[in-house]
C-alpha cells in the first residue's frame, strides 16, 4: 500500500487539524521557499501505546487531540498529543517485535549515538517543573545543570528524564547571559 492510500485512511479532520486547508495553505506560503510555517509533531514509536498516552499526560500534562487507527497497516493506533494547545508529539503503536535504540544509561552514550536524540520542553524554572515531576514519581536522568555554552556568552539551566521507553526529555530554560 503507497502513502498516499495510508493516508486516505486518516480522517480529513486530522488532516486538517482544525485549520481550514485554505489558511494552512496560506500559513505555508507565508513561511518560506518551502512552505514551512512551524513546528507540527514529533513521532514517538512506542512498546505500549496505552502506558505511553497515559504517562504523556499525567506526567507531563499533555492532551490526546485525537487518537485513530490506520486499518490499512493492521489497525495501527496512533495519537496526536498537545501540549498548550500545540501538537508536539504522534505516539505511534511499534509493532509488537520491534526494535527500537538501546537505553542510554549514560549522558554520554546518550550523546554519543545517532538518531534520535531527545525531546525538549521550555519552562522558566527547571528546578520547579523537576520538583513538580517528582511529586508525580517522574525521576532525573541527569539532575538540574547550569552549563555554559562554550565559545559563547551563554548558559543553560537544563534537566533530563526518560519516558516509560526510555526516550530522553530536557527541560531548558531560556539562554542567559554568563554573569
Amino acid at each position: 500500500m503507497n502513502r498516499r492510500q495510508i493516508l486516505s485512511t486518516i480522517p480529513a479532520a486530522v488532516a486538517v487539524a482544525g485549520a481550514t486547508a485554505s489558511s494552512l495553505h496560506a500559513q505555508q506560503q507565508s513561511a518560506n521557499a518551502l512552505g514551512l510555517s512551524r513546528f507540527d509533531h514529533m513521532s514517538v514509536n512506542v512498546a505500549n501505546f496505552d502506558k505511553s498516552v497515559e504517562w504523556y499526560r499525567d506526567k507531563l500534562g499533555m492532551e490526546v487531540e485525537v487518537s485513530w487507527k490506520v486499518s490499512a497497516l493492521n489497525g495501527k493506533q496512533l495519537a496526536y498529543l498537545t501540549l498548550n494547545g500545540t501538537r508536539v508529539l504522534e505516539i505511534v503503536a511499534a509493532d509488537p517485535n520491534g526494535t527500537g535504540l538501546r537505553r542510554a544509561d549514560t549522558f554520554g552514550q546518550h550523546f554519543g549515538r545517532t538518531g534520535y536524540g531527545h525531546l525538549c520542553f521550555a519552562t522558566g524554572n527547571v528546578d520547579e517543573t523537576m520538583a513538580a515531576l517528582a511529586a508525580r514519581g517522574v525521576t532525573a536522568f541527569v539532575e538540574a545543570e547550569t552549563y555554559p555554552l562554550d565559545g559563547t556568552e551563554y548558559v543553560r539551566r537544563v534537566a533530563f528524564i526518560y519516558d516509560p521507553e526510555g526516550n530522553v526529555i530536557e527541560f531548558g530554560e531560556p539562554l542567559k547571559q554568563a554573569s
